[in-house]
């Protein structure tokens, strides 16, 4: 890594790049790697999704902090902290489709939540929220949402179970439906850096602000390493290979089963044109069975 280099040095080179960002924060290596390194940029951001103020967060402690050069492809990169409040935050990136998104949160979360060991007294057991920022519609059956806020409640009067336990979902698309508050929160800017795909957008909206400047310097510093390079291309790889075989896996099936639906269909249509319907089909093709000496 560019480890040698001043921060003045780095900084400088970012202030003059151009043109597309190959690798952004959207990148899951590049967020969790730069989150680890800017304790400003980490504050600002749990801040934001927690609606609270920077003198709040009196420290921060990453649980699970990623070493570059010991990573493998399957190397889980989710961020988990845990807060001076004793709140433990789960912060994950979901850029590509994943149809076992839902039960894989909550998995996630519940994994998180377990933070006592055997005969522990359960009162030790600390808050917990999974957070998921994410530029797929995950609800598409749903109202659209910029922020969204998931408790456990009785479905009739709507009671809250608990507020210790929770999931809350950034969808980056939605900037445009953004409450007062979320934008009060700086969601939305933190929602713009994500998306953030040239150096110029990035340093328009880093401009004045120094943990965010870092952040790009950061950006910058894994964009010109050749080894940090190879390492966000193959995260990147796998995620697109798991993503394709899932959209694969889905046309392979409707390939498969289209003649048979089609059939199907044209069954139907031939069964509802002669006027006729279903249950007396059936009775006649048992009846000719019966005829034959067959029995179902």
């Amino acid at each position: 890594m560019q480890n040698e280099e001043t921060t003045e040095n780095v900084a400088q080179c970012y202030e003059n790049a151009t043109g597309i960002i190959e690798y952004t924060l959207k990148s899951d290596l590049m967020f969790h790697y730069v989150m680890q390194r800017s304790k400003g940029a980490l504050t600002g951001l749990v801040c934001s999704l927690k609606g609270i103020k920077s003198e709040d967060v009196k420290s921060i402690e990453i649980e699970n902090p990623i070493d570059l050069n010991n990573l493998g492809k399957e190397t889980v990169l989710d961020l988990k902290l845990t807060l001076n409040t004793n709140e433990i935050m789960n912060i994950e990136l979901q850029i590509y489709t994943d149809k076992y998104w839902i039960p894989r949160s909550l998995l996630y979360l519940c994994r998180a939540y377990d933070s006592i060991g055997s005969g522990d007294d359960y009162s030790k057991l600390k808050p917990t929220f999974h957070y998921c920022i994410t530029d797929q519609n995950l609800f598409p059956e749903a109202e659209p949402e910029f922020y969204a806020d998931y408790l456990l409640m009785n479905k009739k009067n709507h009671h809250v179970y608990t507020d210790k336990f929770g999931i809350k979902v950034l969808q980056l698309g939605y900037t445009d439906i953004a409450t007062q508050e979320d934008i009060t929160n700086n969601l939305v800017y933190w929602a713009n850096l994500f998306k953030a795909s040239t150096w110029e957008e990035f340093r328009a909206l880093a401009n004045g602000n120094a943990p965010i400047e870092e952040v790009g310097s950061l950006i910058f510093e894994l964009n010109t390493d050749n080894q940090a390079k190879e390492l966000l291309e193959g995260q990147r790889r796998y995620k697109e290979m798991m993503a394709s075989q899932y959209t694969a896996g889905y046309t392979d099936a409707e390939e498969k089963f289209a003649p048979v639906i089609d059939e199907l269909t044209d069954k139907y249509k031939t069964l509802s044109n002669e006027n006729k319907t279903l249950s007396d089909e059936l009775d006649r093709i048992n009846k000719l069975l019966a005829e034959k000496g067959i029995k179902l």
